[in-house]
């Protein structure tokens, strides 16, 4: 290795095959993984589930509100959130996760010692303190227009999903949506006003049938929690499923026959809106509760 190729003191490389490598990444359809990333802050942890948030750098207030509020209630309950830093929606993403008291990786397109983008300096040096860095360009790259793409092959296959709020046609974040279904992925976006160039992007996913209308985390969640809550089987025999959480179990008490809005939960619970839906999206796939327009109930053949 190069002396230019050595990270930083505070940094780490990991490889594939390393206890830290994300095993996410060796599943990019036709799309090469990395060969090598270089690391900085908490440990890349391939068991806790991955959703990126990604959008454009010009976004309209309603935008950012969206992002920050998704962000939060998916960092909430457990889920780290992956983005590329970039000004705008990225950066709205990371912020929200990092307020939440969650996980959140970014992805570079540059080396871990390039202070870009300028503008997220310091959001940059919070996430090294408390999420993670990620590149695989070694110190002292700079990044360049070719580096983007190859970042958002990394964001998408670190993430079980990939979220687009608001993004041009030939924006990065459509990109990112793009790569996600190659890798596999699921492709969540939420819809935006047909005067607003910037909801381009996220209303022709919908449109075309390659991305799920979503609104909010419960809709995340609604889709993710098959996943979640069911193990993959061995032998063709389902694993049985796991027994109440602490959390789930509070939720569970709270219910009654007569339905309730997750807000009423969340007050009642004083719990966080994120946490909440999570749990009810779990108990809901297992046949525990039920939902109606009216809100979530103990379904009939509970208890």
């Amino acid at each position: 290795m190069s002396g230019r190729e050595r990270p930083a003191p505070a940094a780490r490389l990991i490889t594939p095959g390393g206890t830290e490598w994300p095993s996410q990444l060796d599943h990019l359809g036709p799309h090469a993984r990395p060969p090598r990333l270089y690391v900085e802050g908490r440990s890349l942890n391939s068991a806790i589930p991955c959703i990126a948030v990604v959008g454009t750098r010009r976004p309209t207030g309603a935008g950012i509100e969206m992002a920050e509020r998704i962000a939060r209630e998916l960092a909430e309950a457990g889920i780290t959130i992956v983005s590329g830093l970039a000004v705008g929606i990225d950066a709205a993403a990371h912020r929200a996760a990092l307020a939440a008291g969650g996980h959140t990786i970014a992805v570079l397109g540059c080396g871990l010692d390039i202070p870009y983008p300028k503008r997220n300096v310091a959001l940059k040096d919070a996430i090294r303190r408390s999420g993670t860095l990620v590149t695989e360009h070694p110190c002292g790259t700079h990044p360049t227009k070719a580096y983007f793409p190859l970042r958002n092959r990394i964001i998408a296959g670190l993430s079980g999903g990939v979220l687009v709020i608001e993004g041009a046609i030939t924006s990065g974040a459509l990109v990112t949506a793009r790569l996600a279904i190659d890798c596999d992925r699921s492709v969540y976006a939420v819809p935006g006003s047909v005067r607003n160039p910037m909801a381009e992007g996220p209303n022709e996913l919908i449109r075309s049938s390659q991305a799920m209308l979503v609104t909010c985390a419960k809709h995340v969640f609604d889709d993710l929690a098959p996943s979640l809550v069911w193990p993959d089987s061995t032998n063709g025999r389902a694993k049985r499923a796991p027994e109440l959480t602490a959390h789930e179990a509070r939720v569970m008490r709270a219910l009654d026959d007569a339905p309730l809005s997750v807000d009423h939960l969340c007050r009642a619970l004083d719990m966080k809106p994120g946490l909440v839906a999570s749990c009810l999206s779990q108990l809901e796939v297992r046949g525990i509760v039920a939902r109606t327009r009216a809100g979530y109930a103990h379904a009939r053949r509970w208890g």
